[in-house]
């Protein structure tokens, strides 16, 4: 006999059916106005880790939030890892609330934000600030051309219709993937020192874990 229970699948299940640790990060996305709009994600991870001739991250999220919207027009985002502190995660829950213009929540964020390294090194290639207080980013480009994704655009808030797109893009009604290629990963000093050199209990970086409660 199992010494297991069986618990119900059910929406949400990495909060409603699992105990599931995630990343807390806020991502950086390039509104239309051009202001850089902040919201904070859990839902994040490695996508391409090997073998490939680029590396990738895959990022799940409502297709009507800002982030997603913006990455539909413009194909580009910064990934900030904050700190484990309680100030951060004050600054994340006051940009977590959807509908929110940049321009209305921006004012009263006290993140700092500075140029992107990206852009830096090609002014043609506007993207969106990165977070100066972040101890890690990674700045990317969404891969639109996979699963034909290339075709979905913003403008639909209240739902997109079907067909949906498998892995990429709009995959349902509500949701979307976007698979993101790393063009950098930028490091405070210390912990890229530490990743150099090697990573002690002194000088791991102190990375929040969202258990979704």
């Amino acid at each position: 006999m199992s010494s297991f229970e069986n618990l119900r699948i059910v929406d949400n299940f990495y909060q409603t059916s699992l105990f599931f640790p995630m990343p807390t990060v806020v991502i950086s996305t390039l509104w239309e106005d051009g202001w850089t709009n902040l919201g904070p994600y859990s839902l994040i991870q490695p996508y391409y880790v090997a073998g490939k001739d680029y590396y990738a991250m895959l990022l799940c999220c409502r297709n009507s939030s800002n982030t997603a919207q913006n990455i539909l027009r413009n194909g580009k985002c910064a990934i900030n890892f904050i700190k484990d502190d309680k100030k951060s995660f004050a600054e994340a829950v006051k940009l977590s609330w959807p509908g929110d213009k940049p321009s209305d929540k921006m004012p009263k964020c006290n993140f700092k934000l500075e140029k992107s390294m990206v852009e830096e090194e090609n002014p043609s290639d506007i993207r969106p600030m990165v977070m100066t207080d972040a101890i890690q980013v990674i700045e990317c480009s969404w891969v639109r051309e996979l699963d034909g994704a290339d075709k979905d655009l913003p403008g639909e808030l209240n739902g997109y219709e079907g067909p949906y797109h498998d892995f990429n893009g709009i995959t349902s009604k509500y949701g979307a993937h976007f698979i993101l290629k790393i063009d950098h990963i930028l490091m405070k000093e210390k912990y890229y020192n530490s990743i150099i050199n090697g990573v002690t209990s002194s000088n791991f970086a102190p990375l929040p874990t969202n258990w979704g409660y």
